[in-house]
C-alpha cells in the first residue's frame, strides 16, 4: 500500500495527476433484516491512485471496519464483532482492470473482506465538475462467501447480501 501511496504523490507533484479528497468521499454499506433497514458509512477511506493523464489507470482503497457508523452504537460495536475486526481490521479494494467505454467505466479487481480475498467486477460512474473527479459506484457482497456469520436480532438473521456504495472525489490541479 505504501508503494501506491508514493507513486501516487511522485505523480501528482510531476505530472499534476488529480488528488483524492478524503474530506468528501465515503463507502457505505447497507443490510436488511426482516425488521429494518440500515446504512453504515465511513468517511475514512483512505485511496492510492495511478492515473494516465485524466483516466484513473489503478486504484487502491482501504477503510477499517471501525470507521463505519450506522448511527447505533450498539450495532456499530456488534458489526466490529461480527467482522473480527480486533485482528482483520481492514477492507481492502486493489484493481486489476480500468476498462473506459465511452461514458462507462468497468472496473475488475480485489475485494478483501473479513480475511477472504475476492475477484469482484463492477461499473462506475464518473462525474467531473466543480473542478473535481467524481466516481461513484455500488455492488453487492454476500456475507457467507467471506466467511462472515450474519448478525441476528431476535434469532432472525440479515439478509446475507450487503450492498456496498461508494463516492470518491479527486480534485483536478
Amino acid at each position: 500500500m505504501l508503494h501506491y501511496i508514493l507513486l501516487n504523490l511522485f505523480m501528482s507533484v510531476f505530472f499534476q495527476a488529480p488528488t483524492y479528497d478524503i474530506t468528501t468521499s465515503s463507502i457505505t454499506y447497507t443490510m436488511k433484516h426482516k425488521l429494518h433497514t440500515w446504512d453504515g458509512t465511513s468517511k475514512q477511506v483512505n485511496v492510492a491512485s495511478k492515473w494516465n493523464g485524466d483516466k484513473l489507470e489503478q486504484i487502491s482503497v482501504l477503510a477499517k471496519v471501525s470507521s463505519f457508523n450506522s448511527g447505533l452504537s450498539s450495532r456499530d460495536s456488534h458489526m466490529i464483532e461480527v467482522l473480527d475486526a480486533l485482528s482483520i481490521p481492514n477492507i481492502t479494494f486493489s484493481s486489476t482492470n480500468i476498462h473506459y467505454n465511452g461514458a462507462a467505466i468497468t472496473v475488475s479487481g480485489k475485494l478483501q473482506f473479513h480475511g477472504v480475498t475476492k475477484d469482484i467486477q463492477f461499473n462506475v460512474r464518473e462525474k467531473n465538475e466543480n473542478n473535481q473527479l467524481l466516481y461513484e459506484g455500488e455492488f453487492p457482497v454476500l456475507l457467507e462467501s467471506f466467511n462472515v456469520e450474519r448478525p441476528s436480532l431476535l434469532f432472525v438473521k440479515t439478509d446475507n447480501s450487503m450492498n456496498i456504495k461508494f463516492s470518491l472525489v479527486f480534485k483536478n490541479k
